[in-house]
């Protein structure tokens, strides 16, 4: 006969069961608190990415319309101007003595960007060639109000001629679990000589 000292019995069926549902508890509160930290770092870097792409395309388009130009005083800046297209002439900093006309439109909900380099270097009249392609530099954009035009003054204006400020507005959806989520920013460029 074997003797059972005190203490070495071991766990009972129904001890067993209730150390499994707890674990079993435990396992699901950890799992769901790593799950919703994932979710939001993710949310966190898309957030993140969109951010950086409304910005790089905002510094692109100030930088091309801040120096908006022609080389004739009889010619405007801006050649077509709506809420949701801008055609504006400016210099060409890769290639010296040429003009570029540049276009922004939206396209559904993408903006895009066409470029027509200027194929003669002897200033006003200028020669291009054919109509660059427009490329997408920004999709998934919400808002149709992208271009507001105002005046030296301030006030809003429909004349090319009278353009001194646009208003670039851009809200744009964020790729993440919360819904609606999106990145708004607005910026104001002068244009230089106006």
């Amino acid at each position: 006969m074997t003797r059972h000292r005190p203490g070495d019995e071991g766990f009972t069926l129904v001890e067993v069961m209730v150390a499994t549902a707890i674990l079993g508890v435990v396992l699901a509160l950890v799992f769901s608190a790593l799950n919703g930290g994932v979710r939001q770092a993710a949310d966190a870097q898309s957030r993140a990415q969109v951010e950086a792409d409304v910005r790089s395309t905002t510094e692109a388009f100030v930088r091309d319309l801040r120096q908006a130009y022609t080389g004739d005083p009889t010619l405007n800046r801006i050649e077509t101007m709506t809420a949701t297209t801008i055609t504006f002439y400016s210099p060409d900093r890769l290639t010296p003595y040429h003009l570029r006309k540049i276009s922004y439109k939206l396209s559904g909900t993408d903006l895009q960007r066409s470029i027509t380099t200027s194929s003669d270097t002897d200033g006003y009249p200028w020669t291009f060639g054919t109509a660059g392609a427009y490329g997408t530099q920004l999709r998934s954009v919400r808002n149709t109000d992208l271009f507001t035009y105002r005046d030296a003054d301030g006030d809003v204006t429909t004349s090319p001629t009278g353009v001194s400020i646009v208003d670039f507005k851009l809200t744009v959806d964020e790729d993440t679990t919360r819904t609606p989520a999106a990145y708004s920013s607005t910026t104001s460029v002068q244009i230089r000589g106006s």
